[in-house]
């Protein structure tokens, strides 16, 4: 077996970031910009109004400017003002040109035949937007790697954008194992099992924006474990299985990948939960065979899965946190063990019911915290790693 540490390096050195597409604006949310994006307008590009009120080229005040005409916003009318008048304007919509400033209409009295300006602060070009003032033609308004959040998509709607190039979300096959499995709202027999990492997993997946994912549901059997390795070999990025993987007689998850052609990356890593964790690659396809109890699913998602997606999605991996023990803890084991704890405020607690099957604490749980395989004591106060959910 190999450390935590040393999987993540070994598997993460296996990651290639997908090939750019060019992805709708308005479903990329989340999505990771795959190469620099430049205007392709000056914004705004006309001279606009920032104010509902009068364009006028004169500073006086206490004198009748008689009004010229009006425009709303979206006219594409193009006026010139007269000396000595005055053009009703609106927020966002056209300036005339010859206007030195905007005088807003809470400035000004207005009158049947034009307007009078009654307040006394007056500078040029004042309430006035120029052209490219927010954003210049060709200028870039995001770099590459840089992942989308709703307002950086409404900036380049702004802009005429409707389509970007962005890395992909994986394509993961997901494959669970088990003969003990019913799925849920089934009749559960003696000795059998309601099956929920199918559900856990996609909707993890769901949260990272991974939209296409395959579901297969197998017996533990080679043949069919096989089978199902080599038909999702043919179109995922990603293969997860979960179940199978351990040494038991039942367990063929690593035999049938072996079988398939896949090369192991590792299989064992000194952690607890997840303590069988198989990882392999064909090709540019990677492979990761998950234990079957949910935390142990859930953790090695966490710690492992993530993280590879991520990285094909050309993103940052989450980073990690520092906490305090809210109240001393011991192990007793000598891997590193990762506990289902609730971080509030900077401090955590470890929660009970930490088997591997147990999954009552994921009622409250919010993290986990990462206690070191060389250390078996904890203090309260003590700082510790934690990974939110």
């Amino acid at each position: 077996m190999i450390t935590v540490s040393e999987a993540k390096q070994a598997l993460f050195s296996k990651v290639r970031t997908l090939d750019p597409i060019i992805h709708p604006l308005a479903e990329s949310a989340g999505r990771v910009v795959a190469e620099d994006i430049k205007s392709p307008i000056d914004m705004p590009g006309f001279l606009q109004s920032s104010m509902d009120g009068y364009a006028v080229s004169s500073f006086a005040t206490d004198q009748l400017l008689q009004l010229q005409d009006e425009l709303p916003a979206g006219s594409n009318r193009s006026l010139t003002l007269q000396e000595g008048k005055a053009i009703k304007v609106f927020t966002g919509g056209p300036v005339p040109s010859g206007a030195t400033w905007v005088v807003q209409k809470e400035w000004v009295e207005e009158k049947a035949e034009g307007i009078i300006i009654r307040q006394t602060k007056q500078e040029i070009g004042l309430n006035i937007r120029m052209p490219g003032s927010s954003v210049k033609k060709d200028a870039v308004v995001l770099t590459k790697g840089t992942c989308l959040h709703a307002y950086q998509i409404a900036m380049l709607a702004s802009l005429g954008i409707t389509g970007l190039s962005v890395f992909p979300a994986p394509k993961i096959a997901l494959i669970i194992t088990g003969n003990e499995l019913v799925k849920p709202g089934d009749v559960l027999e003696y000795g059998q099992v309601y099956e929920s990492n199918s559900m856990g997993l996609t909707a993890a997946l769901k949260q990272l924006g991974v939209n296409q994912c395959r579901l297969q549901w197998v017996k533990d059997d080679l043949a069919d474990t096989k089978a199902a390795i080599d038909q999702a070999l043919q179109w995922a990025d990603l293969i997860l299985l979960t179940g199978g993987i351990s040494v038991g007689d039942y367990d063929f998850v690593a035999a049938a990948a072996q079988q398939a052609g896949v090369d192991t990356i590792f299989h064992g890593v000194k952690q607890k939960p997840g303590k069988p964790l198989f990882a392999g690659q064909l090709n540019q396809t990677l492979i990761m065979g998950l234990p079957g109890n949910p935390s142990s699913v859930l953790h090695c998602f966490q710690q492992y899965v993530k993280p590879v997606i991520q990285l094909m999605m050309g993103m940052q991996i989450s980073p990690a946190q520092q906490a305090r023990m809210a109240q001393g803890y011991e192990k007793n084991t000598p891997f590193d063990f990762f506990v289902k704890g609730f971080l509030q405020n900077g401090e955590v607690t470890i929660l009970e019911a930490q088997a591997s099957y147990q999954v009552g604490a994921f009622s409250v749980a919010n993290c986990w915290v990462e206690l070191p395989a060389a250390e078996f004591r904890f203090s309260k106060g003590q700082q510790v790693t934690v990974y939110l959910f």
